[in-house]
């Protein structure tokens, strides 16, 4: 078991000055943040989603590559290494790690492979010029770092609030500095940080190239959960509506053929009372829970969303059949396949395979079979799901126990063994385990949970 996890309070004070900040302006305007009229000011919630993990402070669990919790290159955790800590989320990215702690203070650690490349996603500052064993952010090795200030509408820094999720940055390949991630606070409030090249961030200015603070997103309503893909972001607010924001160019935000972005929220019209959604690295899944459907929007390319378009992306919202013995009640993806638990425990998917990461026993991807959705080989019910956009493995989450299949070049099914597994096996805790959620990103995992 590792010490408890004691994040580092930066000494950074930023000062939004062009010589210090060159991507945050000194005279940032609240009306760069204007956004569609369809956003209704007077928003009043009326619909209440369902699907929620407990949002209970316990410990949490790391393996896979250590890089992703700001250690060094190529080593890795083999099996799930319990840290203890309140933390009531958890989230892994390419080569970092956001965690929020029951207090509401989000941290983040990771790996910067170079201040060149870097574009602003771990959302604590520029990097210095430092080691490791520094309070701020530096090149290679960062041990966890607070999230204290924010940037608001206005565009002025203060303090940050208290935080409830968080959802880490994708990068394709993983050392690539060109990502976004966003937090969700108490209050409801969204804050996003980092590339901003297909307007990813919902800022509202196609001059603002990058951030390396968090800023505030100028919504419609309270926000309940949200979704980071490579280039684009969906956000779900508490009514059932989802907005999204970033690129188009597949339909990864459901805009049509003819909007190649956006860089402000826009409703993501043809959904009906959402209540959870989940991003692949270009397309995403949402569902409702209280209709009983599922859909889809962006990239198809090895059919992850389960129909037959000859390779075609969904460029609009469409609404995805999916057979099964009872009502899906959670939606997970990954980089580029699709999974849906029912309420009877039983998980089926669709999508890319070569790694396994269909749970299905082969390594056929669903554009090369018919039909395209598949039956996980499980021997228990399942109650939740978890992976992440640039992940291309998946954890299904039992009563006592977790299991894994897919990619498994860095540890990250925590098995104790490095090769692919193409049915679900068995992570090695230490014990029966209760845990929340899984989050994984191409080459680490982390867990919310406890030993029971």
């Amino acid at each position: 078991m590792s010490p408890s996890f004691s994040p580092t309070v930066s000494t950074f004070e930023p000062t939004l000055s062009p010589t210090q900040f060159p991507t945050i302006s000194p005279t940032f305007s609240p009306t760069l943040m204007t956004v569609e009229p369809t956003l209704n000011p007077t928003f009043a919630p009326s619909f209440s989603p369902t699907f929620s993990p407990t949002l209970e402070a316990v410990n949490w669990f790391y393996w896979g590559a250590e890089e992703g919790r700001g250690q060094q290159l190529q080593t890795n955790q083999q099996t799930p290494d319990e840290i203890l800590g309140q933390i009531i989320d958890v989230s892994a990215g390419s080569r970092h790690t956001f965690l929020v702690q029951g207090d509401g203070t989000a941290v983040v650690a990771g790996f910067i492979e170079s201040d060149f490349s870097y574009k602003g996603h771990l959302g604590v500052g520029p990097v210095s010029d430092c080691k490791n064993d520094s309070d701020k952010l530096c090149e290679g090795e960062n041990d966890p770092l607070a999230i204290t200030k924010v940037v608001n509408l206005d565009g002025k820094l203060e303090d940050a609030p208290q935080f409830e999720r968080a959802y880490a940055g994708v990068g394709i390949p993983a050392d690539s500095g060109e990502m976004h991630s966003l937090l969700i606070a108490k209050n409801g409030k969204v804050y996003s940080t980092g590339n901003n090249n297909k307007g990813q961030l919902c800022l509202g200015d196609d001059d603002i190239d990058q951030v390396n603070l968090f800023h505030e997103i100028k919504l419609p309503g309270k926000a309940f959960k949200a979704a980071v893909g490579e280039e684009f972001t969906l956000i779900l607010l508490e009514n059932g509506d989802v907005y999204g924001c970033g690129s188009n160019e597949v339909g990864e935000i459901g805009q049509g053929e003819d909007v190649d972005y956006s860089n402000k929220p826009v409703k993501l019209e043809g959904l009906e009372d959402i209540n959870d959604l989940s991003t692949g690295l270009s397309f995403a899944l949402f569902l409702s829970e209280e209709k009983g459907k599922v859909w889809g929007t962006g990239s198809n390319l090895y059919l992850q969303q389960c129909g037959f378009t000859g390779g075609e992306p969904y460029v609009e919202v469409r609404e995805i059949k999916i057979q099964g013995t009872d009502k899906i009640i959670q939606v997970e993806t990954n980089r580029e396949s699709s999974y849906f638990l029912f309420e009877d425990g039983e998980v089926r998917s669709c999508g890319r395979n070569d790694e396994g990461q269909l749970g299905n026993g082969d390594d056929i991807n669903s554009s090369d079979q018919k039909p395209p959705i598949v039956k996980v080989k499980l021997n228990e019910p399942i109650r939740r799901l978890g992976s992440g956009p640039s992940s291309q493995s998946i954890f299904f989450i039992g009563d006592d126990n977790v299991y894994a299949s897919g990619l498994n070049d860095r540890y990250q099914l925590g098995i104790d063994d490095i090769g692919s597994r193409f049915a679900p096996v068995k992570v090695k805790f230490e014990g029966p385990v209760d845990i929340e959620f899984v989050s994984s990103s191409g080459s680490h995992t982390v867990a919310n949970g406890r030993y029971i």
